[in-house]
């Protein structure tokens, strides 16, 4: 993920979840509205003054980030409603309602950062992710890596939400290393930091919430 979800890089290749909604009889459940089906955000971290049940550790708040200004972004909505199996797709980085699944760029799906888990609700209930959908639930955890990776975190005004030469530096100097942050740093989950993850960072350094592109 590009703070500035510009594409290309940047959650490539229709990146989304298939989002399943059963009753207690494991009867489909049609016809929920796409705002009731989210990835769930905070905001920002306890430090910055946010809290509650999203992930805490992404960066997605006009608060702290003003300069360029960043959208407040709490729900990562689906693209569209529940069909009659039951069924939707949260596109990361935006969709059409009439092409569900398939990349639109929306420009207020903008943030920094990552947390080790970025949790589904529909209608107030977390979801338990499966690997596929034969698998048991608990298999699935969804996370995503983001070249802004190293700040934001504190209470620092316009520190978030930007791709720095710290977030460059990292990649470049970690490349070949094997340690506890590496796994943020394989871009393309290969295994370890390379090459390719250098190029994929180094074609978005600068970026934030208004470069290249605004909104």
């Amino acid at each position: 993920m590009c703070p500035n979800n510009d594409g290309g890089a940047s959650l490539p290749n229709n990146s989304r979840i298939k989002v399943v909604v059963r009753d207690v009889n494991n009867n489909p459940i049609p016809n929920i509205a796409a705002a009731d089906i989210c990835v769930l955000f905070n905001g920002g971290t306890s430090a910055q003054g946010f809290s509650g049940t999203g992930a805490d550790s992404v960066i997605s708040n006009a608060t702290w980030n003003t300069a360029p200004l960043c959208p407040d972004l709490r729900c990562v909505a689906a693209d569209a409603p529940t069909d009659v199996n039951g069924t939707t797709y949260i596109t990361f980085g935006g969709a059409d309602v009439n092409t569900p699944g398939v990349y639109l760029r929306n420009g207020n799906r903008k943030w920094g950062h990552y947390d080790t888990a970025l949790p589904v609700y529909v209608l107030g209930f977390q979801l338990s992710g499966r690997l596929t959908s034969a698998s048991a639930n608990g298999t699935y955890t969804l996370r995503i890596k983001s070249f802004d990776w190293t700040g934001g975190l504190g209470a620092v005004a316009n520190q978030g939400e930007t791709v720095t030469a710290t977030d460059f530096n990292g990649v470049a100097n970690g490349i070949g290393v094997n340690n506890a942050i590496s796994y943020w740093r394989d871009f393309d989950f290969s295994g370890g930091v390379t090459a390719t993850d250098f190029n994929a960072i180094n074609a978005h350094v600068g970026h934030d919430c208004d470069s290249p592109n605004n909104p």
